[in-house]
């Protein structure tokens, strides 16, 4: 469990800490801007956009916990500067303050656009009132929207950044620039605020109790508290001027240390802009089961994410299905001492096996609620409310039906596990959406699939070091093709309806390292297809000797020679077809011992080509 001192100095690793309002200082009264009540057709809008989907899908949907409210008297860079009033604090720096309300808002986020800021500036926000002030620094936002533009281009949206909500109706922003420093560099504008309807960051739990229609039926996860609780966050972001909240999951890596990667949902998080104004929250949960109040660890972190790989829900096709759904983020700071890096499975699993799934998630940015079912079926979504839904393994999503629990608008980019209850979780998927509700219990729901998004990227990051070798059929000739490259497998899945798609079979290296040699790749085009080799001088030979025929394409990744066997490799086997002249690898001994035993009229066996590493 974390202690709250101990969240805190992790906190302070990252670019948002929390500070206490300096009160030494005396200051001007800065200016004040109230909005007063937002319009009843901005607050039924908001539930509108909440009310479940009636497509045979469900749909997915984040939760819009609030909404944008224009302030004009702050909309450009001058009216802003012309209402900062300067004063000296005690240590000789320059600050000035801006006080913005809306009436009837539980929490307020400030949408600052950026012109140009000093690195060395520093930003605050804090509720009217309070000792705490969240703090930022301008390198830390600069940075943030360099990313923005590299990511989504120059827009309006990539050079807004969002400071951290404060809770109520009241928020001060502070600027605070270095003795001496020119007020006038200070270029941004405070064109918007977002009007918390509701928020994560609530701590009463009669409050957040309203945004689960059926707690009966959504079982608090307190009451079980599996371990993979301390994996889950509940999300707070802003997207075109709206304020959401849906679930991520702390991932593990293979790699040397841990980072921290989450995941969760395309259609919650699927660009770089709306990454930037992640908040997380941790711990979020009751403190006893089904009782009245938060877990006194609960913890709430800004700075934003890094998104490193998404895939929306309609990428692919029916020959090419590809739609995971899938967001993968990097936090800028540590997690808060005490949570769970979650574990995961790259293998697909089978459907009506009489296996329990649990899910962990927060429903309406709710603490955590618990659900558990089995897989029925797969689903391929292709969007406009078409898609299959049948037993072809192919289909990169999954059907879910509980045996208790439900989802809501929130739950949406939470993980699904494998063996969810105990010290060793992994996820298999993340929550698309579906048709569970209050009212419709028995629905059905959608997860994007692990295995499809480890596959197309995820490996990246999580086995760094390693790349899946893919494997493909020729139909019309009885050859097969091999590749190492997830672009090309899909090029090839999309356009050549000779080859069929198999699996990956193995894992090689994309670069060069200690022990490795390049494999090469020739195109034999007389027949179109490929050969490879880990050996130099039957590379050499085969330009020297063979150029009328083959083509060499160059290195196609990394193995271990077959004299210089290292601790986890397997061995690729290699046969010569002799009727097409091309080669099949294999590292499956009894697909070797199969060939050499039934088509030995048709195969040379030629041993071991080299060796590489099973799928891990």
């Amino acid at each position: 469990m974390t202690q709250p001192a101990a969240a805190a100095a992790q906190a302070e690793a990252g670019p948002v800490t929390s500070v206490t309002v300096d009160t030494t200082s005396v200051r001007k009264a800065g200016a004040s801007i109230n909005l007063g009540a937002p319009s009843a057709a901005d607050l039924e809008k908001r539930n509108k956009n909440n009310r479940k989907s009636s497509s045979a899908f469900g749909g997915a949907k984040a939760y819009q916990i609030g909404f944008a409210r224009p302030v004009a008297a702050t909309s450009n860079r001058k009216s802003l500067q012309e209402l900062l009033t300067w004063s000296a604090t005690a240590t000789g720096t320059q600050r000035a303050e801006l006080r913005l309300s809306s009436t009837g808002a539980k929490a307020l986020r400030l949408g600052l656009l950026i012109q140009n800021l000093p690195d060395d500036l520093t930003l605050r926000v804090y509720a009217d009132g309070s000792s705490k002030a969240q703090q930022t620094t301008g390198a830390h936002i600069n940075s943030a929207i360099r990313a923005n533009v590299k990511a989504d281009g120059d827009s309006a949206a990539a050079h807004t950044y969002w400071m951290p909500g404060t809770m109520g109706e009241a928020t001060v922003l502070e600027v605070e620039l270095p003795a001496g420093r020119d007020t006038a560099s200070v270029g941004f504008s405070v064109p918007t605020v977002i009007h918390g309807v509701e928020t994560a960051m609530e701590a009463n739990l009669s409050l957040i109790q309203a945004k689960t229609e059926c707690a009966n039926l959504n079982p608090d996860a307190t009451c079980t508290l599996p371990p993979a609780v301390n994996s889950v966050s509940s999300m707070d972001f802003v997207d075109a001027g709206i304020q959401y909240t849906c679930t991520g999951t702390l991932v593990a890596n293979r790699g040397v240390t841990q980072q921290g990667y989450i995941l969760t949902a395309n259609h919650c998080i699927g660009t770089q802009t709306v990454a930037s104004t992640l908040l997380t929250s941790w711990f979020w949960r009751s403190s006893a089961c089904n009782n009245n109040t938060l877990n006194p660890n609960a913890h709430t972190i800004g700075g934003g994410a890094t998104l490193l790989f998404n895939r929306s829900e309609t990428s692919g096709s029916l020959n090419n299905p590809t739609g995971t759904d899938t967001s993968f983020l990097d936090l800028p700071y540590q997690p808060p001492a005490g949570a769970m890096y979650a574990g995961w499975q790259f293998q697909r699993h089978g459907i009506n096996t009489g296996t329990v799934y649990t899910a962990l998630h927060h429903p309406g940015g709710d603490l955590m609620r618990r659900s558990d079912g089995r897989l029925t079926n797969y689903l391929n979504y292709l969007g406009n409310d078409l898609g299959a839904i049948n037993t072809n393994a192919s289909y990169p999503m999954y059907e879910v039906q509980w045996n208790t629990g439900i989802t809501e608008g929130g739950s949406s980019g939470s993980a699904l596990f494998h063996e969810g209850t105990t010290s060793n979780p992994q996820i298999i998927g993340q929550l698309w959406g579906g048709t569970s509700s209050c009212t419709n219990p028995t629905g059905k729901d959608y997860y994007g699939r692990f295995d499809i998004a480890y596959e197309n990227g995820l490996i990246n990051w999580l086995n760094p070091g390693y790349r899946m070798v893919f494997r493909f059929y020729n139909t019309f000739n009885g050859t097969h093709f091999f590749s190492a490259s997830v672009t090309e497998r899909d090029s090839v899945r999309a356009t050549n309806t000779r080859l069929t798609y198999e699996a990956p079979v193995f894992m090689v290296a994309p670069a060069p390292g200690s022990g490795l040699s390049a494999v090469h790749r020739f195109i034999n085009r007389q027949t179109g297809t490929h050969f490879y080799t880990i050996s130099e001088s039957e590379r050499l030979s085969v330009i020297a000797n063979l150029s009328q025929i083959y083509t060499y394409e160059g290195i196609a990744w990394y193995a271990r020679q077959a004299s210089a066997p290292a601790e986890g490799t397997v061995e690729v086997y290699r046969f010569f077809r002799n009727s097409a002249g091309t080669h099949l690898y294999t590292t499956s001994a009894a697909e070797r011992d199969s060939i050499i035993n039934t088509l030995g009229q048709y195969y040379t066996y030629e041993g071991v080509a080299y060796l590489a590493w099973p799928m891990n």
